[in-house]
Parts: C-alpha cells; structure tokens; sequence
C-alpha cells in the first residue's frame, strides 16, 4: 500500500522518469534525492514523478510538499526510467530486480554500500546506471568487485543560500556554531569546552527548517560541524563554505576531496580533542589567514554548482538508452 496524492500522472509525450521515497524525516539523503528530482524536472525530454511509501511523513520538512502534483502510485511498468537511492530497491518488483527493462539509475551516496554482508552491499548486484556522489564511494563500490553496470561520479552541488550573507565578518552575531545533529553527544561536548567564555556559541543538535538553518551559518564566524564517522559526502560543509564561514569539519572519508585541510577549511582527525582544538584554533585565526581561507572555500562551493551537477546528470538522461543497452 502507497501513500497516493494524484492517482492519475498527466498525458506527456516525454520519458517519465519515477523516483521512490519512503520519507520518514529530513536528512541531507533525501535532499539530494531532490535534487536530481528537480534536476530531472528541467529536462526538456524527461518528465519528473516521485511515488511515496504509505508510512512517509508529510510535514515542513518535506521537499515534495509543495510538488504534489508530480506524486503518483507506485508503478515501475509504467515508467520509462526508474530513480531509486538507498534501500528503494526494497519497493521494486521481482521482475524488476534482476532483468528489468526499464532503465534503473541508482544514487549511491555512502561507501557503506560497499560493506561485506549487506543489503546495500547485495543491491550492487542488480543491474543500474550508478550516480556516485564522491570518487570516495565510486571507489569504495568498484573495490567489491559486484557492481553491475556502469558507475559513474558526479560530485554533490549544493544551493547558494537565499538569505543575505552577512558581508563583515566581524558583524557576525555568532562566534561558533556547533551543528552536530549526528553527533548530539559529541556536539554537546564541544558546547561545553566554548560556552561561558567569551565566544558566542550557539549548538544545532535538532531539525530545524532549511532557511533557518543556512541563516544561522550566515550569521556564524565559525561553524564546526560533526558528521558521522563515515560519510558519503557530507553536504553541510560544503553549505557553511557557501555560507562565508570558516568551516571545521573532521574526517569522515567522503568529505576529503572538496575538505581541503589549512587550505579551505580546518579538518582535523575524527575524535573529540583534535575537534575542538580545531575550532579553537579557528576562533583564534588572524585575519589574514581566516581571508586567504574563506577565499578559497568560495572558490570551491563554486566549484560545486547546481548547475555542474545538472549538466552532468542530464548528459547522462540524455544517453540512457545507450547506456542501458550496453
């Protein structure tokens, strides 16, 4: 059973392309799954239609909520092409599983696909056009030997913010903001090595809506973020380059191609001590330096376009076929 808004896709001579989520709360996954979604809708051949599991949430922190009208059932026969990401190989029918003639992209945007013994690892298996969203996770994939298809790797663009970037640094009202949503205990940690002196620190440990998230890094001099340990990109570093902050951003494997450390950013060893000596070697930069890098971050949050993305995957739309059929 699939939750259903509008039972009946209009009449297109386009391909329509059906992606599948089972949206249960944000995460920087299903905005990226979002992204290609738009990115499909601007193609001049492709029509855009996303199908939801019965259990998705439909909240604020939806991105389809105010795209109602592109969600349909669920019915891979009757799509063109299908976009799965994640475990939406889990909604696809047998037949589809193993030979299907629709053509199957699959987005991978986490090197635990790769890992021995399990089901994203047994996905690889089937046969799709794969998107890699770093050269980290294509190469984590391509080691196990089981991929079935082509792979290729697109980097993940990030949207410019649309509220005002405070231009003088020294404006800014937050000395520190620490987002660590996945990575509450830690986040709280750092909190408490920063707070009472006298930094402004602010801590991000909730969900809060998108515009006033990147409002919140628009207005922080520094802003540590705390990914899990193994990431497939990490797109919050890349919004706080975007966002004119200087960004400290420990390891985490998918982040080290655009996490450039004492280049754009600070990105120390994966634990608690080698974080917050980063962050306090952030707050204390001189001005010089802290300019050098902001400079370079923005030369790599453009780098990573919305519209490099776009051009990417819609030449990949545009050889679909030719790609499925070899």
């Amino acid at each position: 059973m699939h939750f259903i808004l509008n039972s009946t896709p209009s009449v297109s001579a386009k391909q329509v392309v059906l992606f599948y989520r089972d949206f249960r709360g944000f995460s920087g996954g299903h905005l990226k799954v979002w992204d290609y979604f738009g990115h499909t809708a601007s193609s001049p051949l492709c029509d855009a239609r996303v199908a939801f599991s019965a259990e998705s949430r439909w909240d604020a922190s939806n991105p389809w909520l105010t795209s109602r009208e592109a969600v349909v059932p669920w019915d891979p026969a009757g799509a063109d092409i299908l976009f799965l990401a994640g475990t939406d190989w889990r909604a696809l029918p047998g037949e589809f599983r193993s030979n299907s003639r629709v053509p199957i992209i699959n987005l991978i945007q986490h090197p635990r696909h790769a890992e021995q013994g399990t089901e994203l690892r047994d996905f690889l298996k089937r046969r799709a056009i794969r998107i890699c969203v770093s050269e980290e996770v294509a190469q984590a994939i391509k080691a196990t030997g089981d991929v079935n298809g082509p792979v290729f790797t697109i980097p993940n663009a990030v949207t410019p913010p649309s509220s005002p970037v405070v231009a003088s640094f020294a404006e800014r009202a937050t000395d520190l903001l620490i987002c660590g949503l996945k990575a509450p205990e830690l986040a709280h940690k750092a909190y408490q090595q920063f707070a009472g002196n006298t930094e402004k620190v602010r801590r991000l440990i909730g969900w809060i809506p998108r515009e006033e998230y990147l409002a919140q890094l628009a207005n922080a001099k520094v802003a540590l973020f705390l990914p899990r340990p193994s990431e497939g990109f990490y797109l919050p570093a890349l919004e706080g380059m975007a966002c004119g902050a200087i960004v400290v951003c420990p390891d985490c494997v998918g982040n080290r191609s655009f996490c450039l450390d004492g280049v754009n950013c600070f990105r120390p060893s994966y634990d608690a001590d080698s974080i917050i000596s980063a962050a306090r070697t952030a707050l204390q930069q001189k001005e010089t330096e802290r300019e050098g890098m902001l400079a370079r971050a923005q030369e790599t949050f453009r780098s990573h376009s919305m519209e490099n993305e776009r051009a990417s995957f819609l030449g990949i739309l545009d050889r679909i076929d030719e790609l499925w059929s070899n």
